[in-house]
Parts: C-alpha cells; structure tokens; sequence
C-alpha cells in the first residue's frame, strides 16, 4: 500500500543528504584532499625547495606530531588524523660552515582537523612569525656596553650593517642602517655575513663578540650563531665602548 507519509519523509532524507555532501564539497580547498594536508614550499624567487621538514604539530597534546620532507618539486602530503593540528615548515640551510634552522613562511595560519587543507610555505628574511611561533623571520643582534663605558642614550646608537657575501637564499643584501627601538637589540635582519659598525652623536663606537677577550675595532664581521645556548637562535651578541 502507497504510504504518502513515508514517500514524503524519504524524499526530504535524499534532499538532506544531497545538501549535506554538496556543502562539503564546497567548503573543500582548492587542491585539497581529504583527509589529508597538502602544499608546495619554496623560495621568495619562486624556486621550489627539496628536502624540507614539514611538521604537524599537535596544537593540545604536547611533543605529539607528524612529519614528512618536501620532494624535488617542493611538494609535501601527510595524512591527517583526528585532532586539531597546526602545520610548520623548517628548512636547514648550510651556511659559512654554520647550520642553521629556518622557520617558512605559512600562506595561511590557522589550524585545521581531520579534514586536512593546504598550506603552503615561502622561505622569506624577514617578518613577523605567524601565531603559535613568536619572533621574526630575521635574525636578532643584541648589544651590551663595556662594564664602566657606556652611552647616554642606546637608542640612539646608529648602526650598519653591510652585506659580506650573499645571504643566507643566495641574494643580494642591502646595506642596512638602523638604530634599536628598545636600547639592547636590532631585530629582524636578513641572516647573512655583516660587518657592522656604530656611532653615537657622530663618533664611532668601538665593537667586539660580546663577553670574550677579542681586541675592539672600528667594524666587525660576524655570521649569526644558530644557537647560543639558554638565550636565543639566530643570533649574535655585541660589546661596545667609546
């Protein structure tokens, strides 16, 4: 026997159903698959990066993550499986016999779940880090006076810093002059090889490696340390006197 109630019922099921896998299909990034995080990494030039470590970061469970490397394309896809995970890129780079870490540059920041996505990631030298990294993309110098010499007013020690070489991507540098926002650092520097040099109300400063015996001179030439023990990474720590 012909049951109108139910026919209706099974209709507005179909139509429920339909509706349903439409949306989310529609929600789905272009290039994605589901289920899984996808993405191509390489340089500002465009120039696609092999070898880089793509991790997928548990954003509740601690030291809980997955990772794979990029391929000659510079293409990367992991599987993703239930949770919420936010995806990072870190590319070691060989440098004036230093290795060094680099964090690259997201084209989106926020987290996802199962349903995985895209993220793409661009090796840049400078910029503010994306949430939950803090930091900058540049490197960090940080200055101390000479115990009983010092200057009246640190911020307004203008300083240079000159390319030596290439930097860290293979490009040209410019010539960087500055002076410290908060008195003790110069933030967000193209990691390189710099000579550097000061001045204070038109004098030069002299400068050396903070806390050694090192004799102090007009410029120094420095490579960012990838790490200093307990204090910062991609770094370099300066002494200056009058």
């Amino acid at each position: 026997m012909y049951n109108k109630f139910a026919a209706q019922l099974f209709i507005a099921c179909l139509l429920i159903t339909a509706n349903i896998s439409c949306t989310e299909k529609e929600t789905e990034e272009p290039g994605s698959t589901s289920g899984k995080l996808t993405g191509v990494v390489k340089k500002s030039d465009g120039t696609p990066l092999n070898n880089v470590t793509i991790i997928v970061d548990n954003s509740i469970l601690f030291n809980s993550n997955i990772n794979t490397k990029t391929n000659a394309e510079g293409r990367y896809a992991v599987d993703v499986p239930i949770g919420s995970w936010f995806a990072f890129a870190q590319h070691k780079v060989r440098y004036n016999n230093l290795e060094y870490t680099i964090y690259l540059k997201p084209d989106k920041e926020q987290g996802f779940g199962r349903e995985g996505g895209v993220r793409n990631f661009t090796w840049v030298l400078t910029g503010t880090m994306p949430e939950p990294l803090s930091g900058t993309f540049g490197g960090l110098v940080t200055f101390d006076n000479f115990p009983g010499e010092f200057v009246e007013n640190e911020r307004e020690i203008l300083w240079k810093f000159e390319p030596v070489g290439n930097l860290i991507d293979g490009s040209t540098g410019p010539t960087i002059t500055t002076k410290s926002p908060d008195s003790d650092t110069v933030k967000d520097l193209p990691i390189g090889r710099y000579r550097v040099s000061a001045t204070y109300e038109g004098q030069p400063l002299k400068l050396r490696r903070w806390n050694t015996d090192e004799p102090f001179v007009n410029s120094y030439v420095f490579d960012f340390q990838p790490v200093i023990d307990a204090q910062c990474h991609n770094c370099f720590k300066l002494e200056y006197r009058k």
